[in-house]
């Protein structure tokens, strides 16, 4: 039907959307890093992102109402601290076209997490083009490099499994709080999820940076579109899509994250990166066709 694929199509585009965001992000966070610290960096765009879509909530005359504290709470630790912390503290010596690759190992996660707590089922077709994006992660990753460093790929690899427990989450806490408005369950796991992470800022002892233009021009790119805008399409896109399919047009993140690095950055890629590139693509392309017709027919 032309309404059900029209229905299909819009929570694909908003991720599709959120992956522009997000992949070009991961080039603003490794600069940021190299100004302010992971924790620091990560309370900022949590925080005033969260209070961005609370003005929101207002403005359009919303409940501000907390429903399962406790559940919205897991929900913002397993994205805002899990997530986001993890991959800023990753970024901080970590390459960023790696990073960006090995954090999107979320899909392996989510799939398997979902398998079990969703009781979601995959068939054949996007169970290879899972595959795909998989094998292509692989490639990028290069496991039999000696020279890569340990600590920031575990790192980044933990992230995306939080990554992935949150998207479970999301998954669990839209089914059965239905009647919950998208922005108030995003606003509200942003605001609660960076209050352990001002609590960390204080107990370590807060520092004092030298603050440049770059890091104001990251901070509104980051706390706007890729807080504030880009959780709220990704929410969107988990509540009305299944995991398998979210997760793996995600994928394209990692994509724009490598060739923004390249360009920017001067991050070289290999051979087998160019080509894992390509695959992650394919796999990514392929989801969405099977998404769209799904929902066509």
């Amino acid at each position: 039907m032309q309404n059900s694929f029209k229905l299909r199509l819009l929570p694909i585009l908003s991720v599709v959307l959120m992956t522009f965001f997000w992949g070009y992000n991961w080039v603003v966070m490794k600069q940021a890093v190299q100004l302010v610290g992971p924790w620091e960096f990560a309370f900022i765009r949590n925080f005033f992102g969260a209070l961005i879509l609370l003005v929101l909530l207002v403005f359009m005359q919303k409940s501000l109402k907390i429903i399962n504290f406790k559940f919205v709470f897991l929900i913002g630790m397993f994205q805002m601290i899990g997530f986001t912390v993890l991959v800023l503290a990753a970024l901080v010596h970590g390459g960023t076209a790696k990073t960006s690759v090995l954090t999107f190992t979320m899909p392996i996660w989510a799939n398997l997490l979902a398998l079990y707590f969703l009781k979601e089922k995959m068939t054949n077709k996007q169970i290879l083009a899972i595959a795909v994006s998989l094998i292509g992660l692989i490639l990028i990753f290069d496991p039999v490099h000696k020279n890569a460093d340990f600590n920031s790929m575990l790192i980044a690899i933990s992230a995306g499994f939080f990554w992935g427990c949150g998207v479970i989450s999301v998954k669990k806490y839209n089914e059965k709080y239905p009647q919950v408005e998208l922005l108030n369950l995003t606003a509200w796991q942003m605001l609660l999820g960076s209050l352990p992470i001002f609590i960390v800022i204080l107990a370590k002892g807060i520092e004092i940076y030298e603050i440049n233009p770059y890091f104001w021009k990251a901070s509104l790119y980051n706390i706007i579109f890729c807080n504030a805008l880009a959780w709220l399409l990704w929410n969107y896109g988990v509540k009305n899509l299944k995991t398998g399919e979210v997760s793996t047009i995600s994928l394209l993140a990692p994509v724009i994250g490598s060739l923004a690095a390249f360009l920017e950055l001067h991050e070289a890629l290999k051979i087998n990166e160019g080509i894992g590139l390509i695959m992650i693509l394919c796999g990514v392309l392929f989801t969405i066709l099977l998404a769209s017709r799904e929902g066509s027919k």
